[in-house]
């Protein structure tokens, strides 16, 4: 998979309940697939520096090295399995 998708899925994994972890899902979810959304304001307000990063890799995903349609796919399912997405 990967590399910025197993971070963002790393992150959610171990920390599921908090906010941040939320707004990275959507985000993630949002550079998997054109029908959801993420809110630039909990973008602004949730994240620290890190996440932040993140999310602007996924704002530019299809410019990663690794970038791959399949690890889009396999990130929605987990993020199904994990309750964050239907």
């Amino acid at each position: 998979m990967m590399n910025v998708l197993n971070e963002i899925l790393a992150i959610i994994k171990e920390h599921p309940q908090t906010k941040s972890s939320g707004v990275l899902a959507a985000a993630l979810a949002s550079a998997c697939n054109t029908g959801y959304a993420v809110s630039l304001l909990d973008v602004s307000a949730s994240l620290d520096d890190n996440g932040k990063i993140l999310v602007d890799r996924l704002a530019r995903i299809t410019q990663e090295l690794d970038y791959s349609n399949g690890a889009q796919d396999e990130a929605l399912h987990q993020l199904r399995v994990l309750g964050f997405i239907h």
